[in-house]
C-alpha cells in the first residue's frame, strides 16, 4: 500500500514484466546467452511470475518478479547458469523469503523450482 500522501502527490506507472518479450531473449543472447538457456530462463521466471500470482490471497500481480534482475550483465560474464544462480540465490530467493516469512518450506520449495 502506497502512503496517500504520496499517492496524492506524485503519477504512478504499472510496467509489467518483459520476459517474454523478443528484446529480453536478445540481450541475453548478444551478451553470449546459448538460445535454450534463454529460452529456459524465460519458462522459469514466468512459472514463478505466474505463482506468485495466482497468491491472491497475500500477493498478486503487483509481486511479480521483473525482467531488471537479469539486465545488468558485467562485461566479461557469459549469462549462463552458475550466473543465474547467483541472480537467484542473492536477489530472487530473499524475495521470495520476505513475501512468504511465514512459510519457509514455500520459498525454498520455489527457489528449488525456479533453480531446475
Amino acid at each position: 500500500m502506497v502512503d496517500y500522501a504520496l499517492r496524492r502527490r506524485f503519477g504512478f506507472v504499472d510496467l509489467e514484466p518483459a520476459f517474454e518479450t523478443d528484446q529480453f531473449r536478445e540481450y541475453l543472447i548478444e551478451h553470449g546467452a546459448m538460445p535454450e538457456f534463454a529460452k529456459s530462463v524465460v519458462h522459469r521466471m514466468l512459472e514463478l511470475n505466474n505463482r506468485i500470482s495466482s497468491d491472491t490471497a497475500n500477493l498478486g500481480p503487483g509481486f511479480r518478479i521483473g525482467h531488471s534482475y537479469f539486465c545488468v550483465i558485467p562485461d566479461g560474464v557469459v549469462p549462463n547458469e552458475e550466473w543465474y544462480r547467483q541472480i537467484i540465490k542473492t536477489e530472487i530467493e530473499p524475495l521470495l523469503r520476505e513475501y512468504w516469512f511465514d512459510d519457509e518450506k514455500h520459498v525454498v520449495a520455489l527457489a528449488q523450482d525456479v533453480l531446475l
